[in-house]
């Protein structure tokens, strides 16, 4: 799943540019980095990339082995559940018994052999349940959606089966102290594994009004040029997320816990951690001096940029645009792309 906007990594998040095609942790973007952690796990003939339309072609260019059919271009913004049809209609007309599980395209997962392994028993345990996958929360991060579980059910080295009783959206800080502090919650990694015939069942049941779309969507593979058909079964789908529409309302779904390094790379501060940090816990990544300032995040690829007592503070800087707000302003980021589009800063948007 590679449609996020990644409105929280403005300036660098941009509408030809967007979260998945940011090279936010190296020399390679997110969706390249997703898709080799599946190596040799799935060949690319079985990887599917769903993304917004006028991006598959900026995709294809990055994703060499990934076939043309098999990169899915989305019409409209239609939020998780919409996208997940969308692939499983394509899945399903190649192998109506397949077993598939949907992967965010904006975390860094380590170890990978785990991660695979992981991936491979959540299918296999798949069943007329989905099998999401859960980590062990390390700080109480309100960033999160949250999962609490059962009894943990161990089933092999570093994996165990849980019960999800109840799912969490991004709970304050207090709350997500509480969870950590009682133990039974997992952090929701929004990777779920599912059978086909399970899935389907599923949506014509929560989403009964999204069920239609697998037969409407089938004839539409990846570069298909009939854009108009397409973008009008689009308009009629629902903006509503896999989790709310369907999981939410689900009883008894798998949770794999699974001993892995795992960060949602959802904001700056997020990918700052894997930025050096001095001993003023000062995180920089680029050129920049900082004097008497503490706990700063600064991203500059080109133009020095100098701080000078200041504490506590994001700055990004980028060509055409700068940011700078309070690291507690992180979330709210996007009030900026909403301004931008009032005013019809399209240049920066």
């Amino acid at each position: 799943m590679a449609g996020g906007p990644g409105t929280r990594f403005w300036p660098e998040s941009r509408t030809h540019c967007p979260k998945p095609f940011l090279k936010l942790l190296g020399p390679k973007t997110l969706l390249e980095n997703t898709v080799e952690r599946l190596y040799p796990l799935f060949p690319p003939s079985h990887i599917f990339i769903v993304l917004q339309a006028d991006l598959v072609s900026k995709a294809k260019r990055l994703l060499s082995r990934i076939p043309l059919e098999n990169i899915l271009g989305e019409p409209l913004v239609r939020n998780t559940a919409a996208c997940c049809v969308y692939a499983a209609s394509q899945i399903a007309e190649r192998d109506p018994q397949a077993r598939f599980v949907f992967i965010p395209s904006d975390q860094e997962i380590q170890p990978r052999p785990l991660y695979r392994a992981s991936l491979k028993t959540a299918l296999a345990l798949a069943d007329d349940r989905p099998v999401l996958l859960g980590f062990q929360p390390t700080f109480p991060n309100p960033s999160y959606g949250y999962l609490e579980v059962g009894p943990a059910r161990k089933i092999g080295s570093g994996l165990a089966l849980h019960t999800v009783h109840r799912f969490h959206e991004k709970p304050s800080l207090s709350r997500a102290r509480q969870f950590l502090k009682r133990g039974n919650f997992l952090w929701n990694g929004g990777t779920f594994a599912w059978r086909m015939d399970a899935f389907k069942q599923a949506v014509q049941k929560y989403l009964p009004g999204l069920y239609p779309a697998f037969q409407k969507l089938a004839p539409f593979p990846g570069g298909s040029h009939d854009r108009r058909a397409l973008a009008r079964i689009y308009a009629e789908l629902p903006k509503v997320s896999l989790d709310y529409g369907v999981m939410e309302k689900m009883r008894n779904v798998h949770c794999l816990r699974s001993a892995l390094e795992w960060k949602d790379l959802g904001g700056w501060p997020g990918v700052s951690e894997f930025w050096p940090e001095d001993g003023q816990k000062n995180r920089v990544e680029g050129n920049a001096v900082l004097i008497r300032s503490r706990r700063n995040l600064v991203k500059s690829k080109d133009r020095l940029v100098a701080l000078l007592g200041v504490d506590d503070l994001v700055v990004v800087d980028t060509p055409d645009a700068l940011l700078i707000c309070p690291r507690s302003e992180t979330e709210q980021i996007r009030e900026v792309v909403r301004e931008l589009e009032k005013k019809k800063g399209r240049k920066h948007l």
